[in-house]
């Protein structure tokens, strides 16, 4: 056969052969995906074994390294750095034989920590009364020991921590001496930073408070939340239950219990502080009821009876960390992690305005509802009118995602007197970011002024007709009286004015 003569039907099956063998094993994840199954799951691992599939390393572009470290499946098909799972592609050579805890270089198998004769003292950190942070502090038999041979550079434990009960939650300053004798040589470890609550009442201000108080510690926070400190793992309420209800005969395990209010919504805690576990007074009895001590590496506390003492009239009583320095950015952190988690855009440059409201609450001070129906109209008509976005929500009966949305994107956020309007401090602080509060009429209480003021946001409270703002406030004052009167008008003009291009 000549050389130019047609190829035969043998040749044409194997060039037909050829150019299918190299195709699918060129484009193998194609391929595998033809058969139902997930290459980015299964990387060609057995084909590759065998030295067939995959593209050699001097094809690849820097996309190909990339792969993602958690989610459901839905986020391979989104671009690198956009959505909420934006995040979670990352280069191999970033996680490839990284260790689960690589910041504190530890291993599970650490678990007790021998001191023999060099029993570790505490470390006066930073403190403020009512809040403290020390390094190196001691659970034992129902007693929390501070360790030191130098009790003169430590504040009063009165100023450190007051809400003490016996056999729960008792303090108490000991030198080392004293310590080889009570607590011993070795001991349990409570690694990284610990918070705690010793409030007995819940406060919504504690996260606030103990973050204010634990960023003194890195002074550089800057605007893009970006800092050196290590997140907090757990937060201790040890004078505070699990469940508030009674508990039900095991027989009906199946009923629902109450969780005990510690102040924040629970979600709360996990979106903006993802790395942080709530423990409770069982938990606080666990540890000292164990036979050996635990060494707690570092625990900011946070005391507001405590603090109580040290503050004048009419300051809130989580006042005092807040004359500790730190970055004027020292919340960015919280902020962008709580915006991160809920996807929210702040690129955009929408005004948006909130109004919070507690209508049929049945408790607490309320707008009539007449009043109600008038601000509402009002808002909407300059929702019209100037194209902003008007949010009307209800406190007890928005679902908490659309409420913290909303709040985190507004401008400007409008709401009766109360503990609710403390979410505002997620706002993104700009020149006119703003809350208004209405208070009945000669009552008015700093609580959310200081944390909105803080921020270098800017606050302005509303009795009926009258305005005031940080400059002007009113004295602290309490009155029986619930009913909050606003004039419409005045607030909408405020908030135009508020909102309106600076000239």
């Amino acid at each position: 056969m000549k050389w130019n003569a047609p190829p035969d039907r043998r040749e044409i099956t194997l060039l037909l052969f050829s150019l299918a063998v190299f195709t699918i094993s060129y484009n193998l994840d194609n391929s595998i995906r033809l058969l139902g199954l997930d290459p980015v799951a299964t990387q060609g691992a057995v084909l590759n074994r065998l030295g067939l599939g995959g593209k050699a390393p001097g094809w690849r572009d820097a996309l190909e390294t990339d792969m993602p470290v958690a989610g459901d499946g839905a986020e391979r098909t989104q671009l690198k750095g956009s959505g909420r799972h934006g995040a979670i592609w990352k280069g191999k050579a970033d996680i490839v034989h990284k260790p689960i805890d690589a910041s504190e270089g530890k291993t599970v198998g650490e678990a007790i920590k021998w001191w023999r004769d060099g029993i570790p003292q505490t470390t006066l950190m930073k403190h403020a009364p009512g809040y403290t942070v020390l390094d190196n502090v001691f659970l034992f038999n129902k007693t929390v020991y501070i360790v030191t041979d130098k009790p003169e550079s430590l504040p009063p434990l009165s100023s450190i921590v007051a809400t003490t009960v016996p056999g729960l939650n008792t303090w108490q300053i000991i030198s080392t001496g004293e310590a080889m004798e009570t607590i011993g040589s070795y001991g349990g470890v409570v690694g990284g930073v610990t918070w705690m609550s010793a409030d007995i009442s819940p406060q919504n201000s504690t996260l606030f408070a103990l973050w204010r108080t634990y960023s003194s510690l890195d002074t550089s926070i800057d605007a893009q939340g970006r800092t050196t400190l290590s997140p907090p793992r757990r937060i201790f309420f040890p004078h505070t239950r699990v469940f508030s209800d009674p508990r039900p005969p095991f027989s009906k395990h199946w009923i629902r219990r109450v969780r005990a209010d510690v102040g924040f919504h629970p979600w709360l805690a996990k979106a903006a502080f993802p790395h942080l576990t709530s423990l409770f007074m069982e938990d606080w009895e666990d540890y000292h009821l164990m036979e050996v001590p635990f060494l707690m590496e570092r625990i900011v506390v946070a005391d507001t009876r405590a603090a109580a003492k040290s503050i004048h009239l009419g300051q809130p009583p989580f006042s005092p960390p807040f004359e500790l320095d730190v970055s004027e950015h020292w919340w960015e952190p919280i902020r962008r992690t709580l915006t991160s988690y809920l996807d929210i855009d702040e690129a955009s440059s929408k005004k948006v305005i909130t109004y919070l409201h507690r209508q049929g609450e049945g408790s607490g001070p309320t707008l009539e509802d007449a009043n109600h129906e008038a601000l509402v109209n009002a808002l909407k008509k300059m929702e019209t009118d100037f194209g902003y976005e008007v949010n009307v929500l209800s406190n007890s009966q928005s679902e908490w995602h659309v409420k913290m949305t909303a709040i985190t994107r507004s401008s400007i956020v409008v709401g009766v007197h109360g503990g609710h309007l403390f979410d505002a401090v997620f706002m993104k602080p700009t020149p006119q970011t703003t809350l208004m509060e209405l208070f009945p009429t000669d009552t008015f209480a700093r609580d959310n002024e200081l944390a909105i003021h803080s921020l270098g946001m800017h606050y302005i409270a509303w009795w009926d007709n009258q305005k005031f703002t940080s400059d002007d406030l009113p004295a602290v004052a309490t009155s029986g009286n619930q009913v909050v009167k606003v004039n419409p008008d005045a607030i909408v003009q405020s908030i135009h004015e508020t909102l309106s291009p600076i000239v």
